[in-house]
């Protein structure tokens, strides 16, 4: 991995940007940063150095986070999410990055789409769906075995229950701690890990707690309807951000 202008013009913010989304603030925005590692890399060794990363951020976000959550939610999106990574062990090499990454944009881009539209109808919580839950995480799991952007398909399901913030982003933190903690050993089963991806996960890991901070910081800060304003809006913009490359 080759050290220079490039590297840290895409490689430094992508690691800081999944620091922030650990951190429960903004996590669809890093939905961006495995486009911007496969500028200097492949797709599987970003996926490859990316995973620890995103393993040993989550045990700090879910011991800031270990009390705030919704386990009945967890209950029903964890087991389905376990069935979507699996599908995506499976099925991994049939699928393009690109087909993957348009998929997760069009749904991204059409929820918040929606939320901008119809803004005062969202302000009362949704109930809690069985079907499109399922429906919802099993996707999240596929899409986060494949490409680390399980974040949008997982918000469709979470966002419109309105949970109280800090329930919301304990809740997620936890469900992803789980989705990683399962994709690890089909990941080294399929070689897509090895010593040396793991030596580098471990050089970068220090940026990623630079971007934990960063959102802990903000997430004290902002009040709880501009904190779902700011969700959505980084979900349409990353969203937009597939599709155009798509195109």
């Amino acid at each position: 991995m080759e050290i220079n202008l490039i590297f840290f013009l895409s490689v430094v913010p992508a690691i800081i940007l999944y620091g922030i989304a650990k951190s429960g603030l903004g996590g669809s925005i890093s939905l961006i940063s495995v486009p911007l590692m496969t500028i200097v890399m492949p797709l599987n060794q970003a996926l490859a150095i990316i995973l620890p990363i995103l393993i040993f951020s989550d045990i700090i976000a879910v011991y800031r986070f270990r009390k705030e959550f919704d386990f009945g939610t967890l209950k029903l999106i964890v087991p389905f999410a376990a069935l979507g990574i699996i599908i995506g062990s499976l099925t991994f090499t049939y699928f393009s990055e690109d087909l993957l990454k348009l998929i997760v944009g069009i749904m991204g881009f059409l929820f918040a789409g929606h939320y901008f539209i119809f803004k005062k109808e969202k302000t009362v919580p949704s109930k809690k769906n069985f079907i499109k839950g399922a429906i919802c995480s099993s996707i999240a799991g596929f899409s986060s075995f494949c490409v680390h952007a399980g974040g949008t398909p997982t918000s469709l399901y979470l966002l419109p229950l309105r949970l109280k913030k800090e329930i919301y982003v304990g809740t997620r933190i936890i469900f992803f701690s789980c989705v990683n903690i399962i994709k690890l050993p089909l990941y080294i089963y399929l070689s897509m890990m090895n010593f040396e991806t793991f030596y580098q996960s471990a050089a970068l890991f220090p940026l990623a707690i630079i971007g934990i901070i960063i959102g802990y910081k903000l997430l004290k800060i902002i009040e709880e309807n501009l904190f779902y304003n700011i969700i959505y809006g980084l979900i349409l913009i990353s969203s937009s951000k597939l599709i155009f490359d798509f195109l």
